[in-house]
């Protein structure tokens, strides 16, 4: 704390440019780049990236007889990472329902939804945006004028009164929360969270600044030529934060959080055989401010990382699993659940939203998915929080991911042999009884075990998977996870609630014909 106020110190004496964006009505409408608007995602605080479009939108449309050689290397100056200062703000949004395309036919009378998400910003309504240095006076008088010409920015809701501030001592930092740029494999410490803001790359390509979104995704672009994703971190403001000093805090009985969902978005979904390489990232990511040198001093029980305090792994399977759910049965991965049956904690519920600011994939080289976003949607009971599918009582249950044995086959035993007693052994160390009937299903269920894992094994190690269709002489509610890797997702069996062969079985029977 004393090393980052003397670093704040050392930032006021030093000559900076500063841009105060006043919202007068108090809203601030804006998607991230990468985002759909139904997302409900808010680009807060604003993205470098969108403060030069509209800065330079300004010059082409309200002050042309600006001097072009002045804007450009006005543009280019504030090409480089500023900070930032953010009132006090919370995220709300209002619903809106559009007449959809059937509606000119008068057969249907549906409707669209369409969410308008914006950040309701409090104290001054003010964001301050702050690059180092110091501007010319001509280059001063141009920024100042193209401030003051701002009409908005964001969506045209986000009316604003821009201007260009002489000096940053008028900035009030006991109410604004700072948002500092990170080095790209840096997290944010304790306490923050992180983000990523679309910026220029210096030096700037005005061509990319000025092409429009059509234009980028007509040439298969994911984001604007010369332009780049750059690391911030500023203080947590979610849920679970610490509430307002007005709002005492409701003196009831706290119910102990054993679930949290998380949807996932992206280019495209993750496809169930790349689980393993997901929940892996996802897990790295979670468990790490909770390590010491990430904010903490010395090491800690935590049911997340399935570790002691002295750092043996937790026995027992009360400790995190991360699962994925195919909701609509098309063998991509919709969500990732965590399901902690021991319980998680306001620090551990911490690290899970920090892991969800920015985007998560793995690391390069290794195959799966890349540039997802995650976002908590519920947190809570497992009763209430996991898919009613999930715990409803069922005889039978059918494997969504493989169940790969942590033992291996002892000669003379057949393969089925080996997964019944195997599956019968992991379900008495959950407090399971055994299943009467136990069935292997066919499939691609190798393919779920490529992994950088697997490949410090050699072909002796590598453990035969299987699908598995258990029936049970009594219902059981599941969640069931079995097996090796079993909370990374692999081993989940799922209730079989009709006599109709589980989606992934029915490929399985399709791939085998």
């Amino acid at each position: 704390m004393e090393r980052r106020k003397a670093q704040e110190e050392d930032r006021r004496r030093r000559p900076v440019i500063t841009l105060a964006l006043h919202f007068p009505w108090k809203r601030y409408h804006a998607t991230p780049w990468g985002h759909f608007v139904n997302e409900g995602a808010v680009e807060l605080p604003p993205s470098p990236w969108r403060i030069l479009r509209a800065l330079y939108s300004t010059w082409k449309e309200r002050c042309p007889d600006l001097d072009a050689d002045q804007v450009h290397q006005v543009l280019a100056r504030l090409s480089s990472p500023p900070t930032y200062r953010i009132p006090p703000h919370h995220l709300s949004h209002s619903r809106h329902y559009f007449p959809d395309s059937t509606h000119r036919s008068g057969s249907s009378a549906g409707t669209d939804l369409a969410l308008d998400a914006f950040a309701v910003l409090g104290g001054d309504a003010t964001i301050y945006v702050q690059w180092p240095g110091a501007l010319a006076t001509d280059q001063a008088k141009t920024l100042a004028q193209l401030a003051e010409s701002l009409p908005y920015l964001g969506r045209a809701d986000s009316i604003v009164e821009a201007r260009l501030l002489t000096s940053a001592d008028d900035i009030s930092t006991d109410i604004h929360s700072p948002a500092v740029q990170l080095n790209d494999d840096d997290l944010a410490p304790n306490g923050w969270t992180n983000l990523e803001l679309l910026a220029p790359t210096i030096p700037l390509d005005l061509d990319g600044l000025t092409m429009r979104p059509t234009d980028v995704r007509a040439r298969s672009l994911l984001y604007p030529p010369g332009s780049r994703l750059l690391s911030y971190a500023t203080p947590i403001t979610h849920p679970h934060a610490q509430p307002p000093a007005h709002r005492p805090r409701a003196k009831r009985k706290t119910e102990k959080i054993t679930a949290v969902r998380l949807t996932i978005n992206g280019p495209a979904l993750p496809p169930l055989t790349q689980t393993l390489p997901l929940t892996d990232t996802l897990r790295s990511r979670c468990i790490k401010p909770l390590t010491p040198g990430n904010g903490r001093q010395a090491p800690r029980h935590s049911n997340l990382a399935g570790k002691a305090a002295d750092g043996t792994p937790l026995t027992g399977h009360h400790h995190a699993h991360f699962l994925p759910w195919d909701s609509n049965h098309d063998r991509r991965i919709d969500e990732i659940i965590i399901w902690a049956p021991g319980g998680l904690d306001t620090e551990e519920l911490d690290a899970i939203y920090q892991a969800t600011t920015g985007t998560i994939g793995v690391p390069e080289g290794v195959p799966g998915p890349r540039r997802l976003h995650l976002r908590v949607t519920a947190y809570g009971a497992a009763a209430d929080v996991l898919p009613a599918e999930w715990t409803k009582p069922a005889g039978r249950f059918t494997s969504l991911t493989p169940f790969i044995p942590v033992r291996h086959p002892k000669k003379r035993q057949t393969l089925t042999e080996f997964f019944t007693a195997e599956a019968a052994r992991e379900l008495a160390h959950r407090q399971h009884p055994a299943p009467a009937q136990s069935k292997l299903l066919q499939g691609d269920w190798p393919l779920y075990t490529q992994h950088r894992w697997t490949k410090r094994e050699t072909r002796n190690d590598n453990r035969p998977s299987r699908g598995l269709h258990l029936t049970f002489d009594e219902p059981l509610s599941g969640p069931i996870a079995l097996g090796r890797y079993s909370h990374f997702g692999l081993g989940l069996l799922l209730p079989t609630l009709t006599s109709e062969p589980h989606a992934h079985q029915r490929h399985a029977e399709r791939t085998k014909a």
